[in-house]
């Protein structure tokens, strides 16, 4: 959900305020420094208010399209963060859904590290982290990771549904 259709990464850095070295250190190291971690984790409904990413609205209508056009069931799995020391996070991140995306199931790890529990041979996960699309495949599922080209990903899924969708009309 995060680095995918939530935008964490905006987020924090308004909230924080933050300056062009701390959001250096952050993109490089995939995470806050604890300072700016604890701050983060003060702060009221923190994943509740994340800014949705900017083109969200179309990977979420790729996504409907392997429900609606392949009859796959529509998930948003998510994490947790590793202290789990956001007290409101299960439910922010419930409530962020209920308001941008209606009547999509969201499925928690609960930890990033074990979202490749969820997977069954041929199930597709978009994701951020490139350590949770190395462990989804190798659990037998298909992975898009979500970068800096938005681009990018929205592409490979959609090449993705169009291989599917070919085998489907095929019968393969």
């Amino acid at each position: 959900m995060d680095g995918v259709v939530a935008d964490f990464f905006t987020g924090a850095s308004v909230y924080l305020n933050a300056i062009k070295e701390e959001i250096e250190q952050a993109d490089q190291n995939g995470q806050w420094p604890e300072a700016s971690w604890n701050r983060l984790r003060d702060a009221p409904h923190w994943f509740r208010n994340l800014p949705k990413m900017p083109r969200a609205d179309e990977m979420m209508a790729l996504a409907r399209r392997f429900r609606d056009e392949l009859g796959w069931n529509l998930r948003m799995l998510t994490a947790i963060p590793n202290k789990n020391d956001l007290p409101d996070v299960f439910q922010d991140k419930f409530d962020w859904m209920q308001e941008y995306y209606p009547g999509i199931r969201v499925n928690f790890g609960p930890y990033s590290t074990d979202k490749w529990r969820h997977c069954k041979p041929g199930d597709i996960l978009v994701d951020d982290r490139a350590d949770n699309c190395a462990q989804w495949q190798a659990a037998g599922g298909h992975a898009v990771r979500v970068t800096g080209n938005y681009d990018l990903a929205l592409a490979e899924l959609e090449i993705l549904f169009n291989h599917l969708l070919a085998k489907k009309d095929t019968g393969n």
